[in-house]
Formats: structure tokens, C-alpha cells, sequence
């Protein structure tokens, strides 16, 4: 009897060790990041959500709307701790599985929508000064020129092989050239061969004819309530329709023409390539070749810069080909930022570390990419972009301007809109659209003004941010007859799935609400992430006396870890160090910023106000500081990317 008790205890009791003695299932998690106060972006401080590599995080732009933006993590961490020189906080929070699938899914889905949103926004913008252009083209009226369309009615892909409207062509050597235009006359034949003679001259007719059919697109109703769920819908602007027949009416002619390319198009190195790149460099033509071929006759409204890029890529690998050397497309964004001697010269160290890094990149995506069967388009396109990269850092040994940052995964090169065929409307039928469009655009700027405007309290970087979390609890409770829930509910579900409620009229303020994280919901574990000054200093101090190191590195005249950067405002002493002397340091800082704003009234002839704008910048970030509230970092321009990956990002 007794063994017989004991066998019936003991399966319950085993049953019970199992459970305990079994794995527990890894929890989920996501991490709430803060940014300290800097000069520059969110310089009040920053906050941003991070699930696995993305980073979301809400920004002020321009136009006075708060946006939310995604970015990867390393990138996010490169542009705030090492760039802008600003420390890092994170807090990890435990969550259950489906209660991070909703925060992924509602930030996922706030991104989407206002990207989609904004972007109606831009194309209303955008057909506004088309059709005023198309005007301007009519009467010739100076009254329809508008400042910004010359750099908002752009061809993509145009500029590889026409030079901006009313300038002279720019072609590489004679001999270069010829090559080209006689590459692009092998093309065309095998294009005839394949889909027929005259079948270029008929395309273009076609094309031309549908320009002249173009007329604006309908305006879509608006929904009063931008934030709502449903997704807006994906409009083909008048604008962009007759970008892309247009482009593609230059496809059309180049080809027709043999039109070679831009001289400023095509880079040109002194770079071997070797017996294994030239293979797929000629295994990658051919299907270039094959390609081009089928896309002429493409559906895709956006077919006319296909084959410009692939044209140009085709001409480029022929070149290559041909020489024994290197030869790329030119693939920096028109916007990119191009430096000045005067303005990197100081630090010459860093550049060569960034451009030892270049090489050292652009080799290793070489050698991987040749030890493949085949070269893809995409492995291409990540060659050419570190081959760019290398070759426009190689200016600043020369001591010439070159673009700092700015590749693209694809050549755009864009020429502003030239003279040529144009829709068939009357003055009457353009001035109605342009009214409509001036009032359909005013709506929706309010309509998303009600959502998305910025306000330094009520609607910030934290706000929504924790709005947008607040959307995703309720989630579970929406329905299409209910599409909002009490704050109630909201506030009982987050005390559920994250341990605590963060109530925004409170919590504002970036430092602030990051305590509140911490202290409202379920954290497992907090780091501090210096910023790379901090890093480095660090590193300064293992080396060598810590007190001679910290009191060197507490200005800017005798640093060695920061050289002046013409992009901060003057300030003399970093006050992320002691904080008794911050005050003093601050008074410093200040000092220096009014006298910056002096010397800049007397410079405003030459700077067009630059100094007496930073010098008022500088006092405005001063100011803090004489209230113990650090301000003052510096920033870092030159930084490798490599740095960042070398030192190691926190594992999540």
C-alpha cells in the first residue's frame, strides 16, 4: 500500500521537476533608446525604439510635421555616437512574443503610411510646378516661374548622357567616344534584329503620342483623418508619368542616335582588372546586353531609366574591356555634399584612414564577388558603389573638391526639364487643374498638419513615440465599428504586456521619459554607450596619466582627439567632464559664440551671414551649460564607419 502511494505521489512530483528543470523559452525583447543633448539634430535630446537591427525614431522636419523615420542599427548608432559624438542609453524590456509583433507591426505600419502619405504630398507639390512650367512654356510668361522647380522637375538617368538644358555637351577623348557610339550602334542593330527595323522610330512615335495624350491625374477624395487605418492609396502622378515617357524618349533617341556618354559620367581608374574579373565583367555585358534587348519593348512605365542605367553600365563594362583597367558609372546622388581644400585639410589623418578603408572595401566586395560562378547586377552595383567611393576620397590627396558622401545603388544623374514634346492643353484646361491642385495640396498639408504637426511639448520625439505605442495596445480592441478605445483600456493593456503605463502630458522631455521606462516597465538590463570621444579618451587615460590626458582634452586648443569642426559653432571647452566647472566652462562658451556673432556682422558681406549665424548657434548651446545642462561635444566628420563595426555594437 505504501508503494503504491509512493508511485502515485511520485508521477505528479516528477511531472512538477520536469517543468521546473526544463528549459525556460527565451523571452522577447526590444530596446527603448535615449540620445543626450547635442548641438545639431534633436539637439534637446533623442529618443528612438529599436527591434532587432531597425531603429525607429521620430524627427522634425522642414515643413514644421513630425515624421518617423527607420534606419539600421549600425547606421543609427555611426550617425549619433560617432558623428554627432553623443552618448547612448538603452534599456532592454521584456515582452511576450505577440505583444512585440504588435509594437513591430504598428511602427511597420505608421512608417509605411506616412511614407505613402508624404509622398501624395510631394507629387501634388510636384505636378503644381509642372503645370506652371507647361504654362510658363505656353505664354512665356515670367509670372509661372517658380524658384524650386528647377530642382524638384528633374529626368533621372538623363544626365549620364545630356548635359544640363542650354549647356554644351561634355564628351570623354575622341577616341573614348567613338568606341562608345559605335558599342551603342552594335546594340541597336541586335535591337532591330530582334523586334524589327524602324522598330526604334516607331517606339518613339508611340511615346511621343502618349505625351501629347497626358492630361493630370484625378485628385483622389481625402480622408479627413490622415491616421487612420486605412492605407492610402498609390497614385501615378501627372508629373511622374511624363518624367518617365520622357526619359524614356531620351532612351530612344540615344539609341537611335548613338549618343555616347558625359565625360563626367564615366570614371575612369587606373586599376587592372584581372583574368578572373575580366571573364565576368564579359559574362556580365552579354547579359546586360540580353536584357537591354528585352526592356526596350518593356511595359513598366519606368522602363526609359532602366535602360539608361543598363546602357551606361553596358558602355562602362566595355570600357573596361576594352582598356584592361577599371571604368565605372558616376553614381553619386546630384546633392551630394562636395568639400573644399580649405575645409578638410586639417584632418588629412582621418581622411587617409577612411580611404585606406575604401580600398581595403572595395577589394574584399571584388574578391567575393569574382569567386562566385557569375556576376550578379546587384554584386555590380556594390562594386561600383566602393569603387566610387574609393576613387572620389583619392581627390583629397590631390587637394581637390570631392563629394564626401552621397553613392547610390543606382546612377540617377538627372538633368532639369529640357524644351521637347509636351501634353496637348489649353491655357484654360492648365490654369483649372492648377487651381485644383493649389487647394488639394493646402488640404492635405492641413490634413496632415492635424496628425503630424510638431510641437516642442505636445508633439515631439517622445510623444509619438510613445503614441505610437499606446496605438499598437490598443490594437487587439479595434475593429471597423470601433476604431478607437478608451485611454483606459489602453493604459490597463500596456500595465499588462510592458509592466507599466508611461503617461506623455509628463514625460516630454527625452531624459525624463527614459527614466520612466526604467522605472514603469519590465527592464531586464540598462547600458550607457559612450559616444566615440568618450571612447577614445578612455583609451587616453589606459595609456597615459589620467589627469595630464583629462585636462588636455578639455578644450579644443590643445586636444588631440578633436580637431575643429566648421560645421559646430565655436565653443572652447567640452563640458561633458566635470560638472562643478561646467558653469565656468559654459561661460567660456558663451564668450566665445558672442564673439563669433561679431566678427560675423563684419564678415556677412563675405559669408553671406555664416559666422553670425554659428556664433548665435553657439550662444544658444552655451546658454545651457551655465545651468550644469552639458551641451557641448563637438562633432566628427571624417569618421570610418569600420570604427564603429571594429569597436562592436551591444549585442540585443
Amino acid at each position: 500500500m505504501m508503494r503504491s502511494t509512493l508511485h502515485a505521489l511520485s508521477v505528479p512530483a516528477v511531472m512538477a521537476a520536469l517543468v521546473l528543470l526544463s528549459p525556460t523559452p527565451s523571452a522577447a525583447t526590444f530596446n527603448y533608446l535615449y540620445i543626450e543633448a547635442s548641438e545639431g539634430n534633436s539637439s534637446g535630446g533623442h529618443t528612438a525604439i529599436q527591434f532587432a537591427d531597425d531603429i525607429y525614431h521620430y524627427q522634425h522636419v522642414d515643413s514644421g510635421l513630425i515624421r518617423l523615420f527607420r534606419q539600421e542599427k549600425d547606421d543609427f548608432h555611426f550617425l549619433y555616437r560617432y558623428l554627432q559624438n553623443r552618448p547612448l542609453h538603452q534599456s532592454r524590456i521584456e515582452v511576450s512574443e505577440d505583444t512585440l509583433d504588435l509594437l513591430k507591426d504598428q511602427f511597420k505600419w505608421q512608417f509605411l503610411t506616412q511614407e505613402r502619405q508624404f509622398k501624395r504630398l510631394d507629387d501634388l507639390h510636384r505636378d503644381r510646378l509642372f503645370i506652371r512650367h507647361l504654362l510658363h512654356r505656353l505664354t512665356a510668361d515670367p509670372a509661372w516661374l517658380d524658384a524650386d522647380a528647377a530642382s524638384v522637375l528633374r529626368l533621372k538617368g538623363v544626365g549620364l548622357f545630356y548635359p544640363e538644358p542650354d549647356h554644351r555637351s561634355q564628351y570623354p577623348d575622341a577616341e573614348l567616344a567613338g568606341q562608345q557610339s559605335l558599342g551603342i550602334q552594335s546594340l541597336r542593330q541586335k535591337i532591330e534584329q530582334r523586334h524589327g527595323t524602324g522598330f526604334l522610330q516607331s517606339r518613339r512615335a508611340e511615346v511621343e503620342a502618349q505625351i501629347k495624350a497626358l492630361a493630370p491625374s484625378r485628385l483622389p477624395t481625402l480622408d479627413s483623418n490622415s491616421s487612420a487605418e486605412k492605407f492610402p492609396t498609390s497614385l501615378y502622378s501627372f508629373s511622374e508619368s511624363y518624367s518617365d515617357n520622357l526619359t524614356a524618349l531620351f532612351a530612344l533617341k540615344i539609341l537611335s542616335e548613338a549618343h555616347p556618354l558625359q565625360s563626367d559620367a564615366l570614371v575612369l581608374t587606373h586599376f587592372k582588372i584581372t583574368e578572373a574579373e575580366r571573364r565576368h565583367l564579359r559574362q556580365l555585358r552579354d547579359d546586360l546586353e540580353t536584357g537591354l534587348i528585352k526592356s526596350i519593348a518593356a511595359k513598366r512605365p519606368d522602363w526609359g531609366y532602366a535602360v539608361l542605367v543598363n546602357l551606361a553600365r553596358y558602355l562602362a563594362l566595355e570600357a573596361s574591356l576594352q582598356s584592361g583597367y577599371w571604368a565605372f558609372i558616376d553614381d553619386f546622388a546630384d546633392n551630394s555634399e562636395w568639400l573644399r581644400p580649405d575645409q578638410y585639410l586639417e584632418h588629412q589623418p582621418q581622411l587617409r584612414i577612411l580611404i585606406n578603408d575604401a580600398r581595403t572595401a572595395w577589394d574584399r566586395i571584388r574578391q567575393s564577388a569574382t569567386s562566385r560562378p557569375r556576376l550578379s547586377e546587384a554584386e555590380y552595383s556594390r562594386i561600383e558603389m566602393a569603387a566610387n567611393r574609393y576613387s572620389e576620397l583619392l581627390k583629397s590627396e590631390q587637394r581637390r573638391d570631392f563629394r564626401h558622401r552621397g553613392q547610390q545603388a543606382l546612377p540617377a544623374k538627372s538633368i532639369g526639364f529640357p524644351k521637347g514634346p509636351r501634353p496637348n492643353l489649353t491655357k484654360a484646361q492648365l490654369t483649372t487643374a492648377l487651381s485644383a491642385l493649389d487647394t488639394h495640396e493646402h488640404r492635405l498639408f492641413e490634413t496632415l498638419k492635424q496628425s503630424y504637426r510638431y510641437d516642442l511639448i505636445t508633439r515631439n520625439c517622445v510623444t509619438e513615440l510613445f503614441r505610437t505605442i499606446d496605438q499598437a495596445m490598443s490594437a487587439p480592441y479595434r475593429s471597423e465599428d470601433k476604431p478607437a478605445v478608451p485611454e483606459a483600456l489602453t493604459i490597463k493593456e500596456s500595465e499588462k504586456r510592458l509592466g507599466g503605463y508611461v503617461p506623455m502630458p509628463y514625460h516630454f522631455i527625452p531624459f525624463v521619459s527614459y527614466q520612466a521606462v526604467q522605472d514603469r516597465y519590465r527592464v531586464l538590463e540598462s547600458r550607457d554607450l559612450d559616444s566615440y570621444r568618450g571612447i577614445e579618451l578612455a583609451k587616453l587615460k589606459a595609456r597615459q596619466n589620467g589627469l595630464i590626458a583629462t585636462l588636455r582634452e578639455s578644450n579644443i586648443v590643445s586636444s588631440r582627439l578633436y580637431r575643429y569642426n566648421p560645421d559646430d559653432a565655436l565653443f572652447v571647452f567640452f563640458t561633458d567632464g566635470s560638472v562643478p566647472l561646467r558653469p565656468l566652462f559654459g561661460a567660456v562658451n558663451t564668450a566665445a559664440g558672442i564673439g563669433q556673432s561679431v566678427y560675423g556682422l563684419f564678415s556677412w558681406p563675405l559669408d553671406a551671414g555664416k559666422n553670425l549665424r554659428s556664433g548665435a548657434t553657439g550662444i544658444l548651446m552655451s546658454l545651457p551649460e551655465l545651468f550644469f545642462f552639458n551641451m557641448r561635444k563637438g562633432s566628427y566628420k571624417y569618421l570610418s564607419f569600420k570604427q564603429l563595426t571594429d569597436a562592436g555594437l551591444p549585442d540585443d
